[in-house]
């Protein structure tokens, strides 16, 4: 098990992608974590991480993001947090993109929680077991 948390901060950039990916993987097999769990996890920040890029700071290119992992009751807990304008309230014939999102982070993980304020940033938390068949 790995002695310390992994934390990134990154520019929130499509191509910081492949080194948070990179970095996850190589955290969550340190952790003991099955190749399937990794490639799991790696599926999950892509897609919350991919949802930041895209939404939280507009057209803006000043924004980070900050992607933390670390090993809990034998799970992988994965936060992603963004310091944009958060979620706001969508019109109900706006494109279910972010659902999409959630859909698949959904299912590959055993929990998972988003939390958002506006003008304050998003966060989403997913919980991902180390055993992973």
């Amino acid at each position: 098990m790995p002695a310390a948390a992994l934390s990134i901060r990154v520019p929130a950039q499509a191509e910081q992608m492949a080194l948070i990916r990179a970095e996850l993987a190589e955290y969550a097999h340190g952790a003991g974590m099955a190749t399937t769990g990794i490639e799991n996890a790696q599926t999950v920040v892509t897609e919350a991480c991919g949802n930041s890029i895209k939404h939280a700071y507009d057209d803006s290119t000043d924004g980070s993001i900050e992607i933390s992992a670390n090993v809990e009751d034998g799970e992988l807990r994965l936060v992603v947090r963004d310091f944009g304008s958060g979620i706001g309230p969508h019109a109900a014939t706006a494109p279910p993109s972010l659902h999409a999102g959630l859909t698949i982070i959904g299912a590959l993980s055993t929990s998972f929680r988003l939390s958002s304020r506006q003008g304050a940033g998003t966060e989403l938390e997913a919980r991902l077991p180390l055993d992973a068949a």
